[in-house]
C-alpha cells in the first residue's frame, strides 16, 4: 500500500508541475539529539531525515514534503517521549525547524481503518492498546493524535486520512498548489 501511495503522490506532483522525487534524504543545520525527545540509550546524534516523496520547482528548489503512514505506522503521531523512540512525528518537526534547505509545505498521507481485522502493533500505552484490541478502530484512536501533531507543524500542511469510507482532507495548506491536494485524492 505505501509504494501505491507514493506513486499517487509522485503522478499527482508531475500533473501539477512539480518535480516529484522519492526517498530524498533532507540534512539538518541541527542534528537530532535523542536525549531532547527523552530516549537515552542513543549517543550518536541523526543528521537528516528521508522523506518519502520531496517536491522541487522546474529550478530544483525544494518545494514541499510528503510522508506517508500505512496502519501499522499509525502510532507515528505519537511523542517519542511516550514510546521510547524517535517517532516520526519528533523527526518531521524537527526537519521543518532544522532542515538546510525548509520545505514550505508537507502533506502527510496516514490509514486509519474505522474496523480493522487485526492489530499488527501495540504501543505500550495501556489506553490506546485497549481500545485498539477491544473495537480495532484506528481513526477513533488515532484520528486526535493525527490532528494534534499536524497542529505542531509550523508551515502550511494538509493531512490525508483514508479509511473504509474514502479520504478525507484536512487541511490549512496549498495556497501555494491548490489543486495538489485534488489531484493527490483523485489518484489515490
Amino acid at each position: 500500500m505505501h509504494s501505491w501511495l507514493q506513486y499517487a503522490l509522485i503522478k499527482s506532483g508531475e500533473e501539477e508541475g512539480l518535480l516529484p522525487i522519492p526517498e530524498v534524504k533532507l540534512k539538518f543545520r541541527k542534528p537530532i539529539d535523542y536525549q531532547q525527545y527523552g530516549i537515552y540509550n542513543k549517543k550518536r546524534k541523526r543528521h537528516f531525515s528521508r522523506v518519502d516523496v520531496a517536491f522541487y520547482d522546474n529550478n530544483k528548489s525544494l518545494l514541499g514534503v510528503s510522508e506517508i503512514f500505512t496502519m501499522d505506522q499509525a502510532h507515528g503521531c505519537l511523542p517519542s517521549k511516550k514510546l521510547d523512540w524517535l517517532t516520526p512525528r519528533d523527526s518531521l518537526i524537527h526537519m521543518i525547524q532544522y532542515a538546510g534547505v525548509k520545505p514550505k509545505f508537507i502533506i502527510l498521507v496516514t490509514t486509519l481503518l474505522k474496523k480493522s481485522s487485526y492489530v499488527p502493533w501495540k504501543t505500550n500505552i495501556k489506553e490506546i492498546d485497549s481500545e485498539l484490541t477491544k473495537h480495532r478502530n484506528y481513526y477513533k484512536v488515532f484520528k486526535p493524535c493525527w490532528m494534534e501533531f499536524k497542529k505542531k507543524i509550523k508551515i502550511e500542511n494538509i493531512l490525508l486520512i483514508i479509511n473504509e469510507d474514502g479520504i478525507e482532507k484536512i487541511q490549512v495548506l496549498l495556497n501555494l498548489y491548490q489543486n495538489l491536494d485534488t489531484i493527490i485524492c483523485y489518484k489515490i
